[in-house]
């Protein structure tokens, strides 16, 4: 294993791992939501139904989920390095296999492998940061990795859309998973450890006896479900939704440019706020109550300037929580359990990633309009407020400005 020291280079070189593990991230964002753009035009290519375009972002969270906490657990015994770089591999080579597909079944599974590489990476750049930034700074560092979701969809409606209209569906997958690979081979050549990892002690049962034994992580876990339910949704069935309106791919592509914009924006901001004011807890709730009325709001627009003006705001306080999530469950777990806490805490998660897309694809089938989707959406958030209120932070993650 590759460690570093304490020296002041050293210490300046957490911004290079930063900038890796938020790479590494983006990518992952990039290659799921490579599929939604494309949704109007493979969907009729290969006669499938609405609710199968949606089980294949349900595909991808199968993979995601398998991956999630045995690679917390890898991260915080081994290290990262070479799990984050082989994660983006597999992902890529799986992406680029999409542009072969024929069958929906082909899809499904490559979709799968997908998910099992891009699963990996979120536990294992947690376990980065917390090993890298001290508690003071971890807001901002986790509001630049949890700008990546955004990001993935900001870049896959800016890039996906030309990409298909040069090159075609089957030129775009491609792409987009060579770049995914070439991205984890510099992953693979420069990130590094601290040192800190490599216990002996370490064992998935004391990890999970630490987890579920503490009422605050599964809380929060389960309140990230609850926003993660609505992330995806949108993610997945906004571009169809706004194709329907009459609109075409690229101008549905531009709509979620508006709204990847806000919710990079959002949580960058929320960080640095959280880190000089804390109220990690309160930020989330506030974030919570605003995004339900503006999801609704969204889904009952019928021009592209509002949708492009309501999508940026659905964007911004769909995001501001994302990083004072991960930042409360890494203080709730601590240093040595950081990696696995957030693997367990994301595999919670993405079961709404798993689920929503699929659910909201039946019932588009079922009614044939987007009448009640966006009301199927803001239930995720609505429940996340009840298992928020019930969350109990020590003064610590109060107020992380004091915290060494």
């Amino acid at each position: 294993m590759q460690t570093v020291g304490d020296s002041p280079k050293m210490f300046r070189y957490r911004w290079v791992i930063l900038s890796l593990c938020a790479g590494c991230f983006l990518f992952t964002f990039i290659t799921r939501f490579t599929w939604p753009p494309l949704i109007p035009v493979v969907v009729p290519a290969l006669g499938m139904k609405m609710s199968q375009a949606g089980a294949f972002m349900s595909a991808f969270y199968i993979g995601y989920l398998i991956t999630q906490i045995p690679a917390g657990v890898l991260g915080d015994r081994f290290g990262v390095r070479f799990i984050l770089g082989a994660s983006l591999v597999l992902e890529g080579l799986s992406t680029s296999a999409m542009g072969f597909i024929n069958t929906y079944e082909m899809g499904f599974t490559l979709r799968i492998l997908s998910g099992l590489g891009a699963g990996a990476v979120y536990a294992s750049c947690s376990r980065a940061i917390v090993e890298w930034f001290p508690e003071r700074e971890r807001g901002l560092a986790f509001g630049v990795l949890l700008a990546a979701p955004s990001g993935g969809i900001l870049v896959s409606n800016l890039i996906v859309p030309s990409l298909n209209q040069m090159i075609g569906w089957q030129g775009a997958f491609k792409a987009v998973g060579m770049l995914t690979v070439a991205a984890g081979i510099l992953v693979f050549l420069f990130m590094r450890s601290q040192g800190t990892v490599g216990s002996n002690n370490k064992s998935l049962f004391s990890g999970f006896k630490h987890i579920f034994g503490n009422k605050n992580l599964v809380l929060t876990g389960l309140a990230g479900f609850g926003l993660m339910w609505l992330e995806l949704g949108t993610a997945t069935w906004a571009n169809a939704y706004i194709k329907k309106l009459g609109f075409s791919v690229a101008d549905a592509g531009l709509v979620m440019i508006f709204y990847g914009l806000g919710g990079v924006l959002a949580p960058l901001i929320s960080g640095v706020i959280s880190d000089r004011l804390g109220e990690r807890k309160r930020l989330i709730l506030i974030a919570y109550m605003l995004v339900i009325p503006t999801t609704i709001i969204f889904g009952y627009q019928q021009t592209f300037t509002m949708l492009a003006i309501t999508g940026f705001i659905m964007g911004f306080v769909s995001y501001v929580a994302n990083p004072q999530l991960t930042a409360l469950i890494s203080q709730f777990a601590g240093r040595e359990w950081a990696g696995t806490a957030n693997g367990v805490s994301n595999f919670m998660f993405q079961m709404a990633s798993l689920i929503s897309p699929f659910i909201i694809g039946i019932a588009i089938d079922a009614t044939g309009s987007f009448n009640t989707v966006w009301w199927i959406m803001a239930a995720g958030p609505l429940a996340g407020i009840l298992f928020m209120m019930g969350v109990r932070p020590a003064s610590s993650d109060l107020n992380p400005a004091t915290a060494k």
